[in-house]
C-alpha cells in the first residue's frame, strides 16, 4: 500500500508523515481498528468525554486510506437513500429525531475544524439536489413531503430555471435546495483529525494491519505484525474492510465508488459552468450522481457505477477505465457547454452498504466488548460524527437518547449466504441500472418493487 497517494486527487495532496508503525506490545482501555473518520471521531469523542480513556487507534495503512480519502468531501444531513425512504423505514419520529440530530452534527464538524485549526477547505454552500426526469420529479417531491411531514423546514422547493441559476445544466428539470450542507476536503480533515486526536493523548498507530481480534479471558486481543494490543474494549471501523469478518459480513456488502475530476477550469469555463455560490449537486437517481467544484478550480464528478464486490473491496477495482468512461458521458450530457473541458483523472473506492441504506452501531460476540461502527452506504463524511458518538455511548456504557437512532435501535437486516449473496447484489445492481438508465418495463418495475 506503498502508493497510497494515488488512490485519490484528496490524498495526493500536500505534505504528510504517517504515524510510526506500532512497535512492541500495548495495554489501552480501549483499541479502535481502522483509522478513518468513524475510528478518529470516536477515538476524539472517547477523550473529549473521559480525557482518562486510554485510546489507541490501529490504521492498516494511512488514515484515510479507504473510502474516508477517497470521497467527494460532502457532508449532509442525509441519512439513508433520502428523507422519504429514512420515514418509510424507522417512522416518523426517529425520522425526525435523525435529521435534527444531524443539523447539530454538521455544526458541531465545523466549529471542530475551525477551533482546532484544521485547513480542510470546509465551506457551507449547502446542496442542490436535482431532478433530471420524470421519475426524479417524484422523488423531489417525496423529499419535500416529508420535510413538511415531519414540521422541518430544511428543504426549499426550486424550480428548474432557480436551479439553473445555480448551476447551469441544461437538462435539470427541478429540485431542493439544503442549507446545512457542508463541502470539504476529505483527506485534509481526516489528517487534521488525526492530529486533533494526538493532542488530546489518543496513540496513533499507522501501518499498522490488525490481523486477528480475539476475546481471551476478559480483555481483547488484537494482534499485528509489530506486538499485540490488549484492551478492555474495542471498536471496528473499518466499513467495506469489515467484510473480513464473519459476523459482519452476512449484513454488509461492498460498493464500488468512482470519481472523475477535471483538469483546473478557466474563467471563462467557470463562466459557462454557471455555477454561483459553489453548491454541492446530486441528482435523484436511484444510483445518484454527484457533483462539486473543487478548491483548486476544478469539477469533481462521482457516483456508483461500478459493479457491486461481492466478495470484498479488491484493489483491482481501484481503477476502472470504462466506469471512468460512463462517468464522463453523464458529465458531457449533464455539461454539453464544457465539451472543451478535459477530464485529469480518476479513482474508486470501497465503500460499505447495508440493506437498510445507513450505517449501523452495536456489540459483537460474547462480554458485549467489541464494538462496530460502519455502513454508510456511500454518504458517511457527515453521520459519521454521529455514528462515532453511538460507538462511544456503547464503548463507555452510557445511556444515552442517541442509542434510540436508527442508527443503534434499528437491527440490520442479512444477505443471503454463499453464491446467492453474489447473485443478489448483482442482480439487483443491474435492476437499479437499468431503471436509471429510463427502462419502465414491467419486469424492472416489479423488481424495483421487490427491493424496496
Amino acid at each position: 500500500m506503498a502508493d497510497w497517494r494515488t488512490r485519490s486527487l484528496w490524498l495526493s495532496r500536500g505534505p504528510y508523515e504517517p504515524a510510526p508503525p506500532l512497535d512492541g506490545d500495548l495495554d489501552v482501555d480501549v483499541v479502535i481498528v481502522g483509522g478513518g473518520f468513524t475510528g478518529l471521531w470516536t477515538a476524539i469523542h472517547l477523550k473529549q468525554a473521559d480525557p482518562s480513556v486510554d485510546v489507541a487507534v490501529l490504521e492498516q495503512c494511512v488514515a484515510g486510506y479507504g473510502a474516508s480519502g477517497r470521497n467527494g468531501g460532502f457532508a449532509m444531513t442525509m441519512v439513508g437513500r433520502n428523507l422519504h425512504d429514512l420515514v418509510r423505514k424507522v417512522g416518523p419520529a426517529r425520522a425526525r429525531a435523525t435529521r435534527l440530530a444531524m443539523r447539530g452534527t454538521l455544526r458541531e464538524m465545523g466549529a471542530f475544524v475551525r477551533d482546532e485549526g484544521i485547513d480542510a477547505h470546509l465551506t457551507r454552500p449547502g446542496l442542490l439536489t436535482v431532478s433530471n426526469g420524470p421519475e426524479q420529479d417524484e422523488r423531489i417531491r417525496q423529499d419535500l413531503e416529508a420535510s413538511q411531514r415531519l414540521g422541518l423546514d430544511d428543504l426549499r422547493y426550486l424550480s428548474g430555471p432557480e436551479c439553473r441559476a445555480l448551476v447551469a445544466g441544461e437538462r435539470i428539470r427541478c429540485g431542493h435546495f439544503e442549507e446545512e450542507a457542508l463541502l470539504l476536503d476529505p483527506a485534509a480533515l481526516t489528517r487534521g483529525l488525526r492530529d486533533a486526536a494526538v493532542r488530546l493523548g489518543v496513540r496513533v498507530f499507522e501501518s499498522t494491519p490488525v490481523h486477528a481480534l480475539g476475546l481471551p479471558g476478559t480483555h481483547v486481543l488484537a494482534r499485528t505484525p509489530g506486538g499485540d494490543v490488549r484492551a478492555d474494549r474495542a471498536l471496528l471501523a473499518t466499513n467495506a474492510y469489515a467484510h473480513a469478518v464473519p459476523a459482519l459480513r452476512r449484513w454488509l456488502f461492498t460498493i464500488v465508488a468512482s470519481i472523475i475530476v477535471t483538469e483546473p477550469l478557466t474563467g471563462e469555463q467557470w463562466k459557462r459552468a454557471g455555477w454561483a455560490g459553489g453548491a454541492g449537486v446530486e441528482d435523484k437517481r436511484i444510483m445518484p450522481h454527484f457533483h462539486r467544484p473543487t478548491p483548486d478550480g476544478r469539477i469533481l464528478w462521482g457516483g456508483r457505477d461500478a459493479p457491486f464486490a461481492p466478495s470484498g473491496p479488491d484493489p483491482r477495482q481501484d481503477r476502472s477505465p470504462h466506469v471512468f468512461r460512463r462517468l464522463e458521458e453523464t458529465f458531457r450530457w449533464t455539461f454539453p457547454q464544457l465539451d472543451d473541458v478535459r477530464i485529469d483523472r480518476g479513482w474508486c473506492g470501497p465503500v460499505a452498504g447495508t440493506v437498510n441504506c445507513f450505517a449501523h452501531a452495536g456489540r459483537l460476540g460474547r462480554g458485549r466488548r467489541v464494538v462496530y461502527a460502519l455502513g454508510y452506504a456511500g454518504h458517511g463524511v457527515g453521520p459519521s460524527h454521529l455514528t462515532a458518538k453511538i460507538a462511544r455511548d456503547l464503548l463507555l456504557d452510557r445511556e444515552s437518547e442517541l442509542l434510540d437512532l436508527p442508527m443503534a435501535a434499528k437491527r440490520p437486516v442479512p444477505l443471503p449466504p454463499g453464491p446467492l449473496r453474489g447473485l443478489v447484489l448483482n442482480g439487483s445492481q443491474r435492476v437499479l441500472q437499468r431503471a436509471d438508465d429510463g427502462d419502465r418495463g414491467p419486469l424492472t418495475g416489479l423488481a424495483l418493487r421487490f427491493l424496496q
